[in-house]
């Protein structure tokens, strides 16, 4: 069914306040489009065809060539008297596969060979009247230029001079700013779960933090918490083989390679190449091809709760039996043209989880709170309960019903800990074939295949784990794939092109808990019956007590919910190398396309804040939100229709040109320009709109007609036909189907620099950037707008004592509902961070490298919102005195936040020289945030505070080390038999992370200013801080006050941090042979507790207390590998 939108006058009464705030020149509000509006589209499409002229323009007139995972090796050829040799001929041949590149120098002596897989290769020089030179071992890192100055000696060309390379030390050739991690380190480190992108935390500015978003153990967001200096977890982008594999989602990836599969790794922080895409944090990974010989390994790790130690606060031990294993195969399938690699990795796993659950007592579910400190009062007649008692005949049945699901406390009077088992098996597969069609032409193909399926009984999105035995576990699916394919072709000597292809599809399958029962129907809940998502009979709603820990089981995470993700990628990269220069540029076109379906709060959401039962006088020591929960007064209900198919697609089109010029012999440059084409993402089938407070029909849909697709939604007819008067389509309100306008200003200047002004043991770099980021597509597109979505939050007071028994009353969200909105904003500036860094490498010995930089960024126009329904503070019903109250809570999706970031960052790096290698990483950094807060000022609520991934201080050491004793070593080096066999090859590594704790923000239960506003404030009478705080008051309450009745508090965000984060990883291998590995891997070998954040509601009675750590207790894992 398909309706057309009838044009009305009918118009809203609109405050004349928000009139003021909302101009005709960011919200689009006409019924039909004016002379005017026809002339604004034909501005666009001249900008559009504007755009499109200068991509095109980029792309075909400057030549081009991409490095995002390739590298190249340049130097430059002189005598014994430092003259220049033109024409020699150098040539790059593989160590592994034997393939090789030829190249002749220039009248400069120069050279240049690109692209070079990571690897290691051989250097051969042959110029005439000079000796043949031959320098081994070189080793290209992923995406680095590497120089190799090379002097020849007179003599015949028979004669030949070998030396050996060694591993670059110094960037001489980029002011970019990032750190290698080499294959030796990838598969040797103590990596918890043998995970890459673990690596980023040992480099400077990367604080490893919880992802962000729904977060589930199998989910790509899992992994997106790594903030790497001042950019934003959700905003890294990985890439591996060059391709972007991030989920644009909620953050992350789903391709998480087997370490065993990959060959090089880099953490890009500043890359002030142009080729580089997204907001400027990046993991960059290779993975392994095959070689000229068959190559493999099979290996086994294994853990165990019997080596373990016992969670803090949780106790017995947790169980833990986890197998992780896998083998790798590679090696020619034609000689000398074609190679293959084949890597699988597998995961069984059956893990117990440390849960600590604040519960009410045995005696508070019959309604005796005599236990408790706070008073709780009588709502019907103002005075105490007696005795803080209340009577059996004034409880709930419907909380009965639920409380029985209720652990009693088992650890002291609040406490219920247990141990639920979570179930874990994932596979992943890896195969990657590299083929040589000719000496100028090579292709190479790779299909990556991760799968993961998890039965959780924890319904909380990351730590402190949530569940509850009656809950039991919700079963749960994923996958990601990857096929990448690639053509490199050498077209002259000096002229090369690179094709690249990736198809990115992703799918999650996630399920509710208590699955299959009407739990509403067994305890008498009406006000759900139009709200069931059809095919499923029902599961467990959400309940939230302030104070005590919730017990979930849909709304937490929309379930059920499906999520289908899908991105198509091209780049096709030209270089061309003319004397100092070597131009590149490229071009880039992403199609991304994720559609979701989810519940909502189809189930309903319950929240209980004490409000029924504090003292409205006096409310400090008043109240509990479990006793308002047994006289069945909730403060606020929230129900909706299930959501159908929803999402969007959008298409992205990036150029670059870059020009890396060697100025002098000491100083090199990199100048480059990227310009992007990135349109905010389109609703699927028109589920998206805005919302214009100055028309008649404020309400505007996608739609390039005036039809609005109403089938697309469950929710569709019915809240077309209760808000029909308010919504126009898009067409006739003068509105792309984006009704966000693409920001046409994505220009992206790069420059950076390397200067070496004393000889060759000192480089001076540094560097400017602005990069954008790329729409998560968590906000705009999420099924935000009516008529695609209806529910509700209906709010309670004293006054109306709305009950769980029937809380709306026998009315129909059909017939009365004032729902929320997610409009998006017409004009919005996508999101763009200013890298900038300046700094200093010092070559300390051969071996070691000390770098210290300053490193800033400045991010604006950052996704944010912007609320304009919340009532000012004041008495009686919040519904009545919004300002449309027709609506519930209007919170526009807009760029309306920024972020600037300082710091220091040093290394200290050691390469691998007689058996010991080491990198020292340590920042010293400031993030603050400024972004709009209603808990702190409603509508007009903004403020600036510490970021909530901010770090001041982190450390982080990574060390290897073979010991110096058997065969071939300092000591026993000529150790044979049973002597070699126990004393010889061994090897320890170790990781120690040390860093701040992330800050928090204390807060308040009850809704003083009274306008529906969670998280409110409290008044800051003191510092807050404790000089010794403990896990049961790791601050001070007492330093902040309720705020005023009708108002909201002024204290701060962010103010007060948690514990510090305190770990040490160590491994000890022994190597028999070349051949066969043991391990034993320690994580958290001291076993020292760090502390998540505590309660932060100052006016509850666990206020302060610490139920959980960040660290899991040490766990001890087995290995075994056998190569061959």
């Amino acid at each position: 069914m398909r309706v057309s939108v009838w044009r009305s006058r009918d118009h809203m009464v609109i405050p004349f306040k928000f009139q003021l705030l909302f101009s005709r020149r960011h919200i689009a509000h006409r019924s039909a489009p004016t002379p005017g509006a026809m002339s604004g589209e034909r501005g666009m499409l001249m900008a559009r065809r504007t755009t499109i002229s200068l991509l095109l323009t980029m792309a075909l007139a400057a030549p081009a060539w991409s490095q995002v995972q390739t590298g190249r090796i340049v130097g430059s050829i002189r005598d014994p008297q430092q003259a220049t040799v033109p024409k020699a001929t150098v040539t790059v041949t593989s160590s592994g596969t034997g393939e090789s590149h030829t190249v002749t120098t220039n009248e400069r002596g120069d050279y240049v060979v690109t692209p070079v897989n990571p690897g290691r290769y051989q250097v051969t020089v042959v110029g005439p009247g000079f000796q043949t030179a031959v320098v081994n071992a070189v080793d290209v890192p992923v995406g680095q230029s590497v120089r190799v100055d090379v002097e020849l000696k007179v003599g015949a060309r028979s004669e030949t001079t070998e030396v050996t390379a060694a591993a670059p030390l110094l960037d001489t050739e980029s002011g970019s700013l990032g750190h290698n991690v080499t294959n030796t380190q990838i598969v040797n480190l103590p990596l918890n779960g043998r995970s890459f992108y673990e690596l980023a935390r040992l480099t400077p500015g990367a604080a490893g933090l919880p992802g962000g978003g729904n977060l589930v153990r199998i989910r790509a967001n899992f992994i997106s918490g790594t903030a790497i200096s001042g950019v934003r977890g959700s905003q890294l982008t990985f890439l591996i083989d060059g391709v972007d594999v991030t989920d644009h989602h909620q953050g992350g990836s789903y391709i998480q390679t087997s370490v065993d599969a990959l060959q090089e790794f880099k953490v890009q922080q500043s890359a002030y190449s142009a080729e580089f895409s997204q907001a400027g944090g990046m993991l960059n990974a290779a993975t392994k091809s095959g070689t000229s010989e068959f190559h493999g390994g099979l290996f086994e790790f294994l853990r165990n709760d019997r080596f373990d130690a016992t969670d803090f606060f949780v106790k017995p031990k947790q169980r833990l039996d986890r197998h992780q294993f896998g083998g790798t195969l590679g090696g020619p399938l034609v000689k000398g043209r074609t190679f293959f690699f084949l890597s699988y990795e597998g995961i069984r796993e059956r893990q117990g989880l440390p849960v600590n659950l604040t519960v009410a007592s045995a005696a508070m579910k019959q309604g005796d709170f005599s236990g408790i400190r706070n008073r709780i009062y009588d709502p019907l007649t103002g005075q105490p309960f007696p005795g803080n008692v209340i009577p059996a005949s004034r409880l709930s049945p419907q909380a009965v019903y639920f409380s029985k699901l209720i652990p009693d406390p088992n650890v002291g009077t609040g406490n219920y800990t247990w141990s639920p088992e979570r179930n874990l098996d994932a596979d992943q597969i890896t195969l990657r074939i590299d083929q040589s069609l000719s000496e100028k032409h090579k292709v190479f193909v790779r299909y990556s295949f991760h799968d993961n399926r998890m039965d959780d009984p924890s319904s909380t999105l990351g730590a402190p784990f949530l569940a509850y035995p009656a809950l039991d576990k919700a079963h749960l699916h994923t996958r990601g794939q990857n096929i990448v394919a690639a053509v490199t072709s050498t077209l002259s000597p000096t002229l090369l092109n690179e094709f690249r292809f990736s198809y990115l599809p992703q799918v999650v399958e996630l399920e509710p808990f208590g699955l299959g029962t009407n739990f509403y129907q067994e305890a008498g809940v009406k006000g759900f019956e139009e709200t069931g998502r059809p095919g499923v009979v029902g599961s467990f709603p959400d309940f939230s007590w302030s104070g005590y820990s919730a017990m979930n089981g849909s709304a937490f995470d929309q379930r059920p919910k499906t999520q289908d993700l899908k991105v198509l990628e091209w780049t096709d990269n030209v270089t061309h190398i003319r004397g100092r220069h070597i131009l590149k540029g490229g071009v880039k076109v992403r199609r991304w396309m994720p559609h979701f379906t989810d519940s909502k709060q189809y189930q309903g959401v319950w929240t209980f804040n004490g409000f029924a039962t504090q003292n409205a006088a006096s409310p400090g020591g008043t109240g509990d939100a479990f006793a308002d929960f047994m006289l069945g007064l909730p403060r606020q209900v929230q129900r909706a229709f299930p959501a159908d198919t929803f999402g969007g697609q959008a298409t992205y089109s990036h150029v670059y040109v870059q020009d890396d010029v060697r100025v002098t012999g000491r100083l090199s440059l990199n100048l480059g320009l990227r310009y992007e084409y990135s349109p905010w993402a389109s609703g699927y089938r028109g589920q998206l709109g805005t919302f214009d407070p100055l028309s008649p029909r404020p309400i505007i849909v996608a739609s390039d007609t005036d039809e609005i697709d109403l089938p697309s939604q469950f929710a569709g007819p019915s809240a077309y036909a209760l808000f029909r008067n308010y919504i126009q389509t898009s067409s006739q309100a003068g509105l792309p189907l984006s009704i966000t306008r693409t920001d046409t200003t994505q220009f992206g200047p790069r420059f950076g620099f390397a200067w070496r002004p004393f000889e060759n043991k000192t480089v001076v770099r540094g560097g400017y950037g602005i990069f954008f980021e790329q729409e998560n597509t968590d906000g705009r597109v999420n099924n935000n707008m009516v008529p695609f979505r209806l529910d509700e939050v209906g709010i309670n007071d004293l006054t109306q004592r709305r009950t769980m028994a029937d809380f709306f009353r026998g009315r129909a969200l059909t017939t009365s509902a004032a729902p929320s909105l997610g409009p998006t904003a017409t004009e919005m500036k996508m999101g763009r961070n200013h890298h900038f860094n300046v700094g200093v490498q010092q070559e300390v010995s051969p071996s070691t490298v000390l770098e210290v930089n300053y490193v800033g960024n400045i991010g604006s126009h950052l996704n944010g919102t912007t609320n304009i329904n919340i009532p000012p503070p004041g008495p009686g019903g919040v519904q009545a005195r919004r300002p449309y109250p027709v609506f519930g809570g209007i919170a526009y999706f807009d760029t309306n936040m920024s972020n600037t970031y300082h710091s220091l960052q040093s290394t200290l790096v050691r390469r691998a020289a007689k058996g010991l290698w080491y990198l020292v990483s340590y920042t010293f950094s400031k993030s603050i945030t400024t972004q709009n807060n209603p808990s702190v000022g409603g509508n007009t609520g903004r403020e600036k505070a510490i970021s909530s991934f901010d770090v001041p201080y982190n450390l982080a050491v990574s060390v290897g080390w073979e010991l110096p004793v058997g065969r071939g070593q300092r000591f026993l080096g000529s150790a044979r038999g049973a002597s070699q066999a126990l004393l010889g090859g061994w090897q320890m590594q170790a990781i120690y992370i040390w860093r701040s704790g992330r800050p928090f923000t204390p807060t308040i239960s009850a809704d003083r200013a009274n306008t529906g506003v969670g998280a409110q404030r409290p008044n800051r009478v003191g510092s807050g801080e404790l000089a010794d705080p403990t896990f049961d008051k790791w601050f001070d309450p007492t330093a902040f006050v309720l705020p005023a009745q009708f108002t909201y508090g002024d204290s701060g965000a962010n103010i007060l941090r948690e514990d510090s984060y305190k770990n040490l990883d160590f491994s000890l291998f022994k190597r028999f042979g070349n051949k066969v590995e043991f391990r034993a891997e320690c994580f958290n070998l001291t076993n020292t507790p760090s502390f998540n954040a505590p309660n932060t509601a100052v006016d509850t009675s666990t206020a302060g207390r610490v139920t959980s750590t960040f660290s899991t207790p040490r766990q001890i894992q087995f290995g075994l590998k056998f190569n061959f």
